[in-house]
């Protein structure tokens, strides 16, 4: 089994130049980073002393996998040690460490589907009704609001990416949004009109820096609204519009994706909007009915002619 030991976590063979790697050309966050070195020392710390880049055998990684299979781990945890041990392998045999890769045939455990949960088209209408209603009252943030859930049902931008959108990154005579996603890869998203309407509104009537700040959504106090804020925002508007179903900023991310799958747009634009590296986690929107699909088979194949 995996021992846990108050020792020092052991060296990770040529880690200077791995850490280069992730940072420089993965261009992988200081987070990502750390979690990366992370699972190499446990893998590490269970192998044999010293044993350095020839603990980098198959039998043990097996063994390794196994082990986090008895400890319970999940297996999306399992799934990340995987992937980390994978991208380490890959990149000592780049660079002649590894004369091959001994974890192309490793496995982790399957991992059931993720299938998103997204609102309806009518829940986002009344979420709409509510929000325009509330800025019709003049009611305290109603802009704001409204402005929180455009960027992140609009634009489907990840929460992060909404509360630390600066203005200079918002371009309404060009109707683009420069957004910086994960790993600080950037990506032009396009403006809808009334996203830009919104923003536009919101700048112009409420928005006030009570400090030196260039960020665009702003709590009461005129300081940059944080995650947690944006996530009671959420709540309390959802609540507002009698929408029953559990709803959290990430969300709307998955409606924006649905709706405009559903509506008939190609993976790769969505898959570029949303700043997914894999079009393979664009694809988990894709959850048509297979009924649908039979009968979509059925009157168009040729071989269902005649």
């Amino acid at each position: 089994m995996l021992p846990i030991s108050p020792t020092p976590p052991p060296p990770i063979p040529v880690e200077d130049g791995y850490l280069a790697h992730l940072r420089l050309e993965k261009r992988l966050s200081p987070e990502t980073v750390s979690a990366y070195l992370s699972d190499l020392r446990l893998f590490f710390r269970q192998a044999a002393a010293g044993s350095g880049v020839e603990a980098l055998t198959l039998p043990r990684l097996r063994v390794f996998i196994r082990n986090l299979v008895e400890l319970g781990f999940a297996p999306s945890s399992i799934s990340r040690y995987l992937s980390t041990l994978k991208s380490y392998a890959a990149f000592l045999a780049d660079e002649g460490v590894l004369t091959g890769d001994p974890t192309r045939s490793l496995q982790g455990p399957r991992q059931q589907r993720y299938k998103p949960s997204s609102l309806t088209r009518q829940d986002m209408d009344a979420l709409y009704d509510s929000l325009e209603a509330a800025v019709m009252g003049e009611a305290a943030g109603a802009r704001r609001n409204l402005c929180l859930v455009e960027l992140l049902y609009g634009l489907g931008l990840r929460i992060s990416e909404a509360t630390s959108l600066k203005l200079d990154q918002v371009n309404l005579q060009e109707g683009v949004v420069m957004v910086q996603g994960k790993g600080k890869k950037q990506r032009l998203v396009p403006l809808g009109r009334k996203v830009a309407d919104s923003i536009r509104q919101y700048l112009e009537k409420d928005w006030e820096a009570k400090g030196r700040t260039e960020t665009l959504l702003l709590n009461r106090f005129g300081k940059p609204l944080s995650r947690m804020g944006a996530w009671k925002i959420v709540q309390r508007i959802c609540a507002g519009a009698d929408i029953r179903i559990a709803v959290s900023p990430h969300t709307f991310r998955h409606s924006f994706a649905t709706h405009l799958i559903d509506a008939g747009a190609d993976l790769r634009s969505v898959q570029e909007m949303l700043g997914h590296a894999d079009i393979s986690t664009t694809q988990i929107y894709t959850h048509l009915d297979q009924e649908y699909l039979k009968e979509v088979h059925r009157s168009f194949h040729p071989r269902n002619k005649g």
